[in-house]
């Protein structure tokens, strides 16, 4: 987020309508305010030029279908999942305005969607959901969220993408060299269903990046254990194979965690870039 470029004045239009929103007389007054002045969306292009118009949570482009601003806690109604108690569930409407609470979202992941593709799957979509552990303290201001037991991981936090990887069928799965803590595992299986991680045509797109990466790798192996030796055009060709991957990992192309989980996978974490 610190990259970001906000345009002229928002910053001052954002404090005022915040202003306004601690000025209200009660929630509907609030979401009066809220609903005439969706200025989160003059953000649209800034957020997406940080992650070159991937979803932050999918890193899909157009599979998960158009784009949208999440506030990552609603500014609405907060809900948990599963039956699981909330102190309240009144939302965030004082983060409406922070341009720290948005994630540039896909639609799949943003919304109540369900998988046409595969109707056993649970339908997916973020939506109104912030589910917090049993018991956890609801923050009320901001420097109070730190204080939260969020069930969600948040892309903006470093840690967090760590926690989750992919196998060679592109389905989402816990990391499991970094999860050091059991709710950790319990963080990653919830966002993969909110945030429809487990979407079908999402599913088969990373396993066509996966089969791409992993056929590199195999010809790399291949050209490598010639019991001839290599000769130069073999060099170079790895060579050509290696700059290849390193392209599919880097940051700003599309599921390039999954080039990265392969490189993993296959003990050549070397040739990609970090998570």
């Amino acid at each position: 987020m610190d990259e970001i470029v906000l345009p002229d004045g928002w910053l001052n239009k954002a404090a005022k309508l915040n202003q306004m929103l601690l000025n209200a007389a009660d929630d509907k007054e609030r979401q009066t305010i809220i609903e005439k002045n969706q200025i989160w969306k003059q953000l649209f292009v800034p957020l997406s030029e940080l992650s070159k118009g991937k979803c932050w949570y999918s890193e899909a482009l157009d599979v998960m279908s158009d784009r949208d601003i999440d506030h990552f806690r609603p500014k609405g109604i907060a809900k948990n999942i599963k039956g699981i108690k909330r102190a309240d569930e009144d939302g965030y409407w004082w983060l409406a305005y922070d341009y720290e609470n948005y994630r540039f979202s896909s639609q799949y992941s943003n919304e109540p969607r369900r998988d046409k593709f595969d109707s056993a799957k649970v339908a997916g979509g973020k939506w109104v959901y912030f589910p917090l552990f049993e018991g956890s303290f609801v923050a009320k201001n901001k420097p109070r969220c730190k204080d939260e037991e969020i069930m969600l991981l948040d892309p903006c936090d470093a840690d967090d993408p760590n926690l989750l990887t992919f196998d060679s069928k592109g389905k989402a799965i816990a990391n499991a060299p970094a999860i050091l803590d059991v709710r950790d595992k319990i963080r990653v299986e919830t966002s993969i269903k909110l945030y429809h991680l487990d979407h079908t045509p999402l599913e088969e797109l990373r396993e066509r990046v996966w089969d791409f990466c992993q056929r590199m790798v195999d010809e790399i192996r291949t050209i490598s254990n010639d019991p001839e030796g290599i000769s130069n055009f073999g060099r170079y060709r790895v060579k050509f194979l290696k700059d290849e991957i390193r392209r599919l990992t880097k940051r700003d192309v599309q599921l390039s965690a999954v080039a990265i989980a392969c490189c993993e996978e296959n003990g050549l974490a070397f040739i990609s870039e970090r998570r």
